[in-house]
């Protein structure tokens, strides 16, 4: 495989596929199939243009998965 280098027109992408966000309650990040499984980042079906948006996507996801698995165990 060659590789001439990146283009300039943001066609870049980190990651495809993952685990559907139908699937994940969007206020905890908790599986909806499977009690105390938390996701964040770029394991979800998340595809976006890079430039910040994905590290943001998946700064506020790990926040929500942080915080929600913390007051889970301190109940």
């Amino acid at each position: 495989m060659e590789v001439n280098g990146k283009t300039t027109f943001k066609e870049e992408f980190v990651t495809a596929g993952g685990i559907l966000l139908e699937e994940v309650d969007p206020e905890t990040m908790q599986s909806l199939f499977h009690p105390n499984l938390y996701f964040a980042g770029e394991v979800l079906n998340s595809d976006g243009i890079t430039g910040g948006f994905n590290f943001q996507a998946a700064w506020s996801t790990g926040f929500l998965a942080g915080k929600s698995t913390y007051q889970h165990i301190h109940e």
